[in-house]
């Protein structure tokens, strides 16, 4: 195998035409840098200098050598620094999962953002279930997934950066459409309609958590659609439980719901392996403890 470190020296007498100005470049003596030219022609079994009055020329043979050699130093140069920008964080892959949408609301203002500042950083999205997400991030296939929730799970860390409204989907014209502020006991008597995706199960939860007690509990429906399906049943008494950011049509009415306290949110947490060493996930993780003033856990 033939040292790059050869190419190099063979390259600066190309450029300088002198190797006595080579050697000076690599702050070593002229009669090692002309023992190490000579040792490459032996090993290549090509002459690539030939001396003349002006100082050394490259010989025929020798250009089209020096031509691939300068090819080669410059693909190696580039390579590292696109390690050196990968070790950064400033460049490489990240690799994620969500479940929901991407098209507004928190989550997409972040990717927004960590895109303009780490334009060298791919972003690879996957949209899958929790359960996919979590298998996903345990066999290292992403970097972090964005749930609802803690995760608790060996080897995994959970930390929640931001929340999300959760909604009540009416019908236009339902009398609780009136109530502003509409509140979890305005809801009673009403049956809940909810994803069985994620985060439907924290949604069932929540619903439950407000409005069970001794000996009774809300009525709720849960359906097998994604959320965007969800609002086609409302109507005749019920009520759908959403999170995020959705749109109203000439049917369909979205109210936030309150407590004592003020409007529900459901809380959206990154989980990502304890033993993940990317700097680009360390870079968006401590973007997002920046954003939100959040400490991110010793690494």
């Amino acid at each position: 195998m033939i040292e790059v470190h050869l190419l190099r020296y063979a390259l600066a007498a190309a450029d300088s035409g002198s190797f006595s100005q080579a050697a000076a470049r690599f702050g070593i003596k002229q009669s090692t840098l002309s023992k190490r030219i000579h040792y490459l022609e032996d090993r290549l079994g090509v002459a690539l200098f030939r001396c003349s009055t002006q100082g050394v020329v490259p010989t025929d043979p020798g250009l089209g050598v020096l031509r691939k050699a300068r090819q080669i130093v410059e693909d190696i140069d580039a390579l590292d620094q696109d390690c050196a920008a990968i070790a950064r964080g400033t460049a490489g892959l990240l690799r994620f999962g969500f479940h929901g949408s991407l098209g507004s609301g928190d989550l997409s203002a972040i990717i927004r953002d960590f895109r303009a500042a780490w334009p060298d950083v791919e972003l690879a999205a996957r949209e899958r279930s929790r359960t996919r997400l979590l298998g996903a991030l345990e066999r290292d296939q992403i970097d972090f997934a964005v749930l609802s929730g803690q995760v608790q799970r060996a080897g995994i860390v959970s930390l929640s950066f931001w929340s999300e409204q959760v909604l009540i989907g009416l019908a236009r014209g339902d009398p609780l459409c009136a109530r502003d502020p509409l509140f979890w006991t305005d809801l009673r008597g009403v049956t809940f309609v909810i994803s069985k995706v994620d985060p439907g199960p924290f949604l069932n939860d929540l619903v439950a958590s407000r409005l069970s007690g001794p000996g009774f509990g809300p009525s709720v429906r849960v359906q097998d659609v994604r959320r965007e399906n969800l609002f086609s049943f409302a109507g005749n008494g019920s009520a759908i439980v959403t999170t995020g950011v959705a749109s109203e049509d000439d049917e369909l009415v979205l109210r936030p719901v309150h407590d004592a306290f003020g409007a529900t949110h459901l809380e959206q947490a990154i989980h990502w392996r304890r033993d993940n060493d990317s700097a680009a996930l360390r870079r968006f993780l401590e973007m997002l403890a920046h954003r939100y003033g959040r400490p991110l856990p010793p690494h």
